[in-house]
């Protein structure tokens, strides 16, 4: 690699190395990765021995997460009994990209990190920042995501409630459980993530629950009404319709989360196929089509095995793109089977092959009624 050369890709990559850098030092060995993927991502054209040499090394490295930190002086709370920490911490929250958002969720999300940079100005006015958000909507469209985005937005530590560990089997110890992670929080500049809120927060007059759990909503209803500024209290549920009806007034502002819609389908598929989406183009506004009702998490475990089938098997990506849809192209609409059709004529296949993926008569192709 020539002189010149190098200097423009530590130019490209600067920013990215001294991340790296900073995260090596601190032991984040899983956000290293991250960052080193990044990399290669911008390297593989230019530079294919680096990449080779990156991907190789990633290959090899350790798989084991960080190690549970606490903040300071600090302690991560622990289960009396079981002696395990009740809450996961995450700093510095690093993430590859940004979460794919409608554009009006985007702009409150992004007000919420706005508005601690204008805390003066909102204090003259008698109002506060936003310290609280319920996130609802069905899994996989994001939510986790979002809370992650804001953490790394706000440069602030991720605070997520480990579920299991917290909801004991000893009556009493659940709200204690709580209480002590609600209070960790509040103790540090952070983010929590109270993910499966719903198990925590169900309605009152579900008679399948023991006092308990009906004792844990009044313990939530306050801390969200006392929760300080200094920190940001996220609640997640996937099923909205659990949570006892009072919950949805204590929080300040509401956030739904919907399935992606046409235009962030396609942001996502090109940004999960990566440089190959150029090679499989034409096939975009079909797969659009047919994975009109998958979220994001589903479009990601779909890309990801068509890409390592591709990788392991040495095809082509249209190839195993072909093999991985057909199945799914018969049972769809003769619209989307149509529009298939049509894209496979133009791309070579024999009528016999194109009858076999999508499900449409020789005849009828062989005609041009496709």
């Amino acid at each position: 690699m020539g002189q010149t050369s190098l200097m423009d890709l530590l130019g490209q990559i600067s920013d990215i190395l001294v991340q790296t850098a900073r995260l090596g030092l601190a032991g984040r060995s899983q956000d290293v990765q991250a960052y080193l993927r990044q990399i290669i991502r911008q390297v593989r054209k230019s530079e294919p021995a680096l990449a080779q040499q990156l991907s190789e090394l990633l290959a090899r490295a350790p798989s084991a997460l960080a190690p549970l930190r606490d903040f300071g002086s600090t302690v991560v709370p622990v289960d009396a009994d079981s002696r395990l920490a009740l809450a996961k911490n995450e700093y510095p929250v690093v993430l590859p990209n940004a979460p794919i958002l409608e554009e009006a969720l985007r702009v409150k999300l992004e007000q919420v990190v706005q508005e601690q940079s204008h805390l003066a100005a909102l204090e003259a006015q008698g109002l506060g920042p936003t310290r609280s958000l319920l996130f609802v909507g069905p899994p996989g469209v994001g939510k986790t995501m979002s809370a992650r985005w804001l953490a790394s937005l706000l440069n602030r530590p991720l605070i997520t409630l480990d579920l299991a560990t917290v909801m004991s089997s000893y009556l009493g110890k659940t709200g204690s459980n709580i209480r002590s992670v609600l209070e960790y929080a509040k103790s540090v500049k952070s983010v929590l993530l109270l993910d499966e809120f719903d198990a925590i927060a169900k309605r009152r007059d579900d008679e399948g629950d023991v006092g308990e759990l009906k004792r844990l909503v009044t313990v939530i209803l306050q801390e969200v009404d006392d929760w300080p500024s200094t920190s940001l209290l996220i609640s997640a549920t996937n099923h909205g319709e659990l949570l006892d009806p009072a919950i949805w007034r204590r929080f300040d502002d509401v956030l739904e989360f919907r399935l992606p819609s046409l235009e962030q389908r396609e942001a996502a598929l090109r940004e999960l196929f990566g440089d190959d989406a150029a090679s499989i183009e034409a096939w975009m506004p079909v797969l659009n089509s047919l994975w009109a009702n998958r979220s994001f998490s589903d479009l990601t475990r779909s890309v990801q095995w068509i890409r390592r089938r591709a990788t392991i098997t040495g095809a082509g990506l249209t190839e195993v793109l072909v093999e991985q849809v057909g199945d799914e192209l018969r049972l769809c609409s003769a619209e989307i089977r149509k529009q298939a059709a049509k894209m496979l004529a133009g791309a070579g296949y024999s009528d016999r092959r194109i009858s076999d993926l999508v499900g449409i008569s020789r005849d009828t192709i062989r005609k041009g009624r496709v």
